[in-house]
């Protein structure tokens, strides 16, 4: 039987600002997304995404310091500990952020990408763009319509 947090995968964990600066690390992005799909122990984590353990250890700590992930369940095993943690969400919404006016919708990710992932995204958000251009004047006659302007950015993150 699915899990009941994947029923509603697009659901947003509201966020604080002090949340959105621990997630706004692209390994700890990486790590929420493996960790929402499956849990796994720091270990595990580790050995799937060709990262020093001890480094996977630290950042999941953070994020559960700061009620990003939990612990899915303890297996203890001729007296090893083993931890297997959870990501609580898959995508976050910042409540205390304030929108600026005119402001409708919006987000963002921190994600690796390989220039040819970068390329397929940016066409597809090309392509995105054209179709909902297209659609919109197909119904132009049928329903009331608003201007907005849609954008997108990519731009690289500079690791501090």
């Amino acid at each position: 039987m699915m899990d009941e947090k994947f029923l509603n995968r697009h659901d947003a964990m509201e966020i604080n600002w002090e949340q959105q600066k621990v997630l706004s690390n692209p390994l700890r992005s990486r790590l929420v997304a493996l960790l929402y799909e499956q849990p796994m122990t720091p270990k595990q984590a580790a050995d799937y995404m060709g990262k020093n353990p001890g480094t996977i250890y630290y950042h999941i700590q953070q994020l559960l310091k700061h009620d990003i992930l939990e612990v899915d369940r303890v297996n203890t095993e001729k007296g090893v500990v083993e931890k297997y943690y959870r990501a609580k969400a898959m995508t976050f919404k910042n409540t205390e952020k304030v929108s600026p006016p005119g402001h409708v919708d919006g987000g963002t990710a921190d994600m690796y990408l390989s220039k040819e992932l970068l390329a397929q995204l940016s066409k597809e958000l090309g392509d995105l763009f054209f179709k909902y251009g297209h659609l919109s004047y197909k119904e132009k006659d049928h329903a009331e319509q608003l201007p907005y302007t849609i954008e997108f950015l990519i731009k690289e993150y500079k690791e501090e």
